[in-house]
């Protein structure tokens, strides 16, 4: 009789007719009380009636009668993921799997709820079998694929999301994933070629790594304009919204960039790639202290950190004792412990050097370290490169030939590059990019190579004491100190500059009143810095200031430039405000519209230095007390004009007055420069390749005195 009628009740309910089912499920428990199956089935049909509370108390008296059976304690777990009890119905869906190995259902719901959670290894164990188990079942795999992307393997992922795709060429979610992957791997152009064609799906996460793909790529004004779709497609997304301020700032867009990052904080207060996107923006606009607050607000990010250790070196407020100090901090704060430097190798050839930046392309780093890869001793060292790149340029290119090794590092954990650098038994490590964009000092901090060093890309101490030395010279700094980080100071200086190719012949400017310049980032030009510059064009009332930089595109940031100089009793028809210039051939030639550049403190301009010279524009600084204030002081010593260096505002004054009175310097400038220390590859190469040998026979015989 209860079997009639529960039978009669299973096909009610698979024909959809719930009432009918409901009715005949409650006639067979009063027909056969103890039979576990009907308040079973009669829970599942609550719970799909949307009676989810009566449903679980349905299945929690079958589970009563009988607690061995999985299929009941996996509906109760569905059942509680209704109810958002999150927690009882893993833990029921748990009990399900243990009872029934081969349940795929209760497994997928844990692969999923690790998956979400962050528990990656067991999302990983668990969609391994389903996978494996069934080779056609295309989330088992989505999952395996996001779940590994997850864990940092971006490369193991890219073969699920593929497999997924033969599967199911339109599933969106690995179409997305593998080019995320793959731009995590340093391969922008593949992962252009696989977002680009499904853009039009209308996803935002999509649309927003195309964007990411098309900023790796250099299209700065794509890249704006697929995230500001995906922002309209997903107006709530922080991650969207501070990756467009932070596009936006690149393009010199600084208050909408500004307004980007405050909507994603608006979505997601906590949000620190967009109050550190925030910070950066609030830089390119000039105010150094509010972004190094910004960045200070972050907590618990070495990368903030870092970000506001570099916001400090515009800060003509802050000692070297006090720079020095507050990295130090940052180091003791998040990398605590120093593992003890590795043994050095048996040399058995060359020494292997290696490098790790992420500006090996059309950077000021690469201007400065093509004349060294073109006159290095080939014979003595092996030179490796650890680029941090998701896209190489034409910079690039000129840059691989240089190098033994060239390996692509960006999307690898430190632990990771730690190990291939190990494995590659690298003698001495340099850090190209100290507390610059992209660095991995994170890398440096695990110790991988028995001398590790920096050089010229941060012209302060990074902090960290598994760094054994700065290369440096006796201008930077005149005072070293030992210890970690100690100043390696070079003969002849730590730049050696080549004329890019292309530059434009100096042009004379005849018969025309004096035009001061800068062409450095606009936080360079702190307060006393300006000030200074309203001083010089009221010796020369004549005179005209032109100032150049990505910030000054941005309306708002070109009126308060302006406005500083006009409190100054600089009026606004002597002053002309220049954004960036793509072609690098105009951008030189720029300089053939002034006659003296004027240096910024407390932050001096290097390769700003160097090019104007090069251009035949004398170059006028103000030596001070940190590193980063004496580069230039440096660079025109080694140029030959050390006359140019000034000791005092009063006597930086005098000197850009007495030259702008006397112009007939470009003509012969740039070949005194050509002929000088400065532009001496070979001479500088010998330096910097001696330096790295002396490092390694140092730290051999350490070894030898322990």
């Amino acid at each position: 009789m209860a079997e009639s009628i529960l039978a009669q009740a299973m096909a009610h309910h698979q024909a959809g007719r719930l009432n009918e089912a409901h009715a005949l499920y409650m006639e067979a428990q009063f027909a056969a009380p103890s039979d576990p199956a009907i308040p079973h089935l009669l829970g599942v049909l609550l719970y799909q009636a949307g009676h989810a509370v009566e449903g679980l108390a349905q299945i929690d008296r079958a589970i009563t009668l009988s607690p061995r059976v999985a299929p009941f304690h996996l509906n109760r777990a569905n059942v509680l993921i209704a109810l958002g009890q999150n927690a009882a119905a893993l833990a029921a869906a748990h009990t399900a799997l243990t009872l029934d190995p081969n349940l795929a259902p209760a497994r997928a719901m844990l692969a999923r709820a690790a998956l979400t959670g962050g528990d990656n290894a067991t999302a990983i164990a668990h969609f391994t079998i389903l996978a494996t188990g069934n080779p056609g079942d295309v989330q088992a795999w989505l999952g395996l694929a996001l779940a590994k992307h997850a864990q940092g393997d971006a490369a193991a992922a890219i073969d699920d999301y593929r497999r997924v795709l033969a599967l199911a060429p339109g599933e969106i979610a690995a179409i997305n994933g593998l080019g995320a992957a793959l731009l995590d791997l340093g391969r922008a152009a593949e992962a252009l070629g696989v977002l680009a064609p499904a853009a039009e799906c209308g996803w935002g996460p999509l649309v927003a790594n195309l964007g990411n793909a098309r900023r790796a790529m250099g299209d700065i004004g794509g890249a704006i304009e697929a995230l500001k779709r995906a922002a309209e497609l997903e107006p709530g997304n922080a991650i969207t919204l501070a990756n467009l301020g932070a596009m936006l700032a690149e393009r010199g867009d600084i208050s909408d960039a500004r307004a980007a990052c405050h909507a994603a904080l608006k979505a997601d207060p906590g949000h620190g790639p967009a109050r550190s996107n925030l910070a950066a923006a609030i830089l390119d606009a000039g105010d150094a202290q509010a972004a190094r607050d910004e960045w200070e607000a972050i907590a618990g990010d070495p990368i903030a950190g870092a970000n506001a250790l570099y916001a400090r070196l515009f800060d003509p407020a802050i000692t070297r004792e006090q720079a020095r100090d507050a990295a130090a901090k940052w180091a003791m704060r998040y990398y605590p412990q120093t593992p003890p430097a590795p043994a050095m190798r048996k040399r058995d050839g060359k020494l292997r050097v290696g490098f790790v930046s992420p500006d090996l392309r059309s950077h000021s780093v690469a201007w400065f370290l093509l004349p060294y890869l073109a006159a290095r001793a080939k014979d003595k060292i092996a030179l490796y490169a650890y680029s941090e790149l998701a896209n190489e340029d034409a910079i690039s290119a000129k840059l691989k030939p240089g190098f033994d090794v060239w390996r692509t590092t960006i999307g690898q954990s430190a632990d990771a590059v730690a190990a291939r650098i190990r494995e590659d038994g690298i003698d001495v490590l340099v850090d190209l990019a100290g507390h610059t964009a992209g660095n991995r000092l994170d890398v440096f901090a695990r110790r991988p190579a028995p001398v590790q060093a920096s050089w010229l890309g941060y012209a302060d101490p990074t902090g960290l004491p598994a760094i054994d030395w700065r290369l440096s010279d006796a201008i930077c700094d005149p005072d070293p100190q030992a210890g970690p980080e100690a100043p390696w100071l070079l003969p002849h200086g730590i730049h050696c500059y080549a004329l890019p190719e292309g530059t434009p012949e100096p042009r004379a400017r005849a018969n025309a009143s004096p035009v001061f310049g800068s062409f450095n980032i606009w936080p360079k030009h702190s307060a006393p810095c300006l000030a200074l510059w309203a001083e010089i064009l009221r010796r020369i009332p004549e005179a005209r200031l032109v100032l150049k930089n990505r910030a000054l595109a941005d309306r708002a940031v070109a009126a308060a430039a302006h406005a500083q100089l006009e409190k100054l009793g600089v009026a606004r028809d002597r002053v002309m405000l220049l954004s960036r210039v793509e072609n690098p051939r105009a951008h030189l030639d720029l300089y053939n519209g002034i006659d003296v550049a004027l240096d910024t403190f407390p932050y001096n301009g290097v390769t700003t230095t160097c090019e104007a010279l090069a251009m035949g524009v004398p170059v006028v600084t103000l030596l001070g007390t940190r590193p980063a204030g004496r580069t230039a002081a440096a660079l025109l010593t080694r140029a030959g004009h050390p006359e140019w260096i000034a000791g005092d505002p009063d006597t930086y004054i005098r000197l850009a007055v007495d030259l702008a009175r006397d112009t007939g310097k470009r003509a012969t400038l740039r070949n005194e420069i050509c002929a000088s220390m400065l532009c001496d590859a070979q001479r500088f190469a010998r330096d910097l390749d001696g330096a790295f040998l002396a490092m390694a026979d140092a730290r051999e015989r350490e070894k030898t005195a322990g």
